[in-house]
């Protein structure tokens, strides 16, 4: 009967400890999950368009160098060329236009070596460890020389061009200012000074203004060869003579030669000496020195002249003798005054319209080679 009995209670002492035991894990929180970790990314690829591939070095020796350098290079020289010639046609008005285009030229000249050294010098490197080593040191010989030639190229060539652009740009201060005077009752237009940007603008509104016209005195050291050779063209363009009565020297050689008549007083001088621009390369400079020469050669001038004339450096000047710019008829005449005539004491003072009639300078017979009276 106990064994009964025990055996009876048994089973509802486990039910009631594992009714217990069900209440604590009913009210245990959830068991944890654990969620493997994520595998690492998958390395970038690097970019597969052939400038980042060139920068990196990635490419073949001769393809970065033949190819993406020289080839390439020389169609981003042709490209650059075309649209800078285009902008230099509004840049003859606007100098500000020419300025921005120098400078983008420039820039894409620099970026663009940059990138094509730098990819070639790395394709070198590693055509140098596949045990080619003479072609990767030919190759990193040639950009070194090439980088060389870039900072000379920017410090002597495009620095100083863009100061001499700032210079137009900023007024040309850096000249001598200039003035126009109106002269024997509007016959003659007197110009004085320094030739800076806008000044063939000013002279042709003085020549639309003046009907009457004839001549256009000239005293000045020069300036910019473009705004003279401007005013040669409207000073031949009207038929008009050209006078100097003290000194007509580089540029202004220009415009004198752009006279019908060209008359130089017997104390006056013509200097002549190269043509020149902040940062010309020596290749400009013979370019244009040649295009000077073929100029002063269609006014007639003999080859031994024009190459002479060409022939003085920036900074110095050839004054040529009044004998040979008569012979060479860079002057058709010259003016030598008469001599002033004694006044005798007891002569009356002669009145102020008698003056003025016998100062005044005859009229200029266009005929004759040599004359002695000022033009009109």
């Amino acid at each position: 009967m106990s064994n009964a009995l025990t055996l009876a209670a048994g089973p509802l002492e486990t039910s009631a400890a594992n009714h217990g035991a069900d209440q604590i894990v009913g009210n245990a929180p959830p068991p944890l999950t654990f969620i493997a970790p994520l595998p690492p990314p998958l390395p970038r690829q690097p970019a597969q368009n052939f400038m980042a591939r060139h920068w990196r070095g990635e490419l073949s020796l001769p393809r970065s160098y033949w190819i993406n350098y020289l080839l390439l290079g020389i169609g981003v020289g042709l490209a650059l060329g075309a649209l800078s010639a285009a902008v230099d046609l509004r840049a003859i008005e606007q100098p500000v236009y020419w300025l921005i285009s120098l400078g983008l030229t420039w820039g894409v000249i620099s970026l663009f070596t940059i990138w094509g050294g730098v990819g070639v010098w790395r394709a070198a490197t590693a055509y140098r460890r596949a045990g080619k080593r003479f072609w990767g040191v030919a190759a990193k010989v040639i950009i070194g020389l090439g980088a060389l030639h870039l900072v000379y190229s920017l410090l002597f060539v495009a620095i100083p061009q863009s100061l001499g652009i700032y210079e137009i740009v900023a007024g040309d201060t850096r000249l001598a200012s200039h003035q126009f005077k109106v002269l024997n009752n509007g016959t003659m237009l007197d110009f004085s000074g320094g030739i800076s940007f806008g000044t063939a603008k000013e002279f042709e509104t003085m020549l639309k203004a003046m009907d009457n016209v004839r001549t256009v005195r000239l005293n000045s050291n020069g300036g910019r060869i473009a705004e003279a050779q401007k005013i040669a063209d409207l000073i031949k363009a009207r038929g008009l003579s050209t006078y100097v009565t003290q000194q007509c020297a580089s540029a202004c050689t220009i415009m004198f030669l752009g006279g019908k008549q060209r008359h130089l007083h017997a104390s006056a001088r013509l200097g002549f000496h190269q043509p020149y621009f902040r940062g010309m390369t020596a290749n400009e400079q013979r370019v244009v020195i040649a295009r000077e020469q073929a100029r002063l050669q269609k006014f007639g001038l003999s080859h031994a002249f024009a190459e002479r004339a060409n022939a003085a450096s920036p900074s110095g000047m050839w004054f040529p003798e009044q004998s040979e710019l008569l012979r060479e008829r860079v002057v058709t005449s010259i003016f030598t005054p008469p001599p002033p005539k004694p006044v005798a004491s007891a002569t009356p003072a002669p009145s102020a319209s008698a003056a003025k009639a016998a100062t005044a300078p005859p009229a200029l017979q266009a005929t004759r080679t040599t004359y002695q009276g000022a033009p009109q």
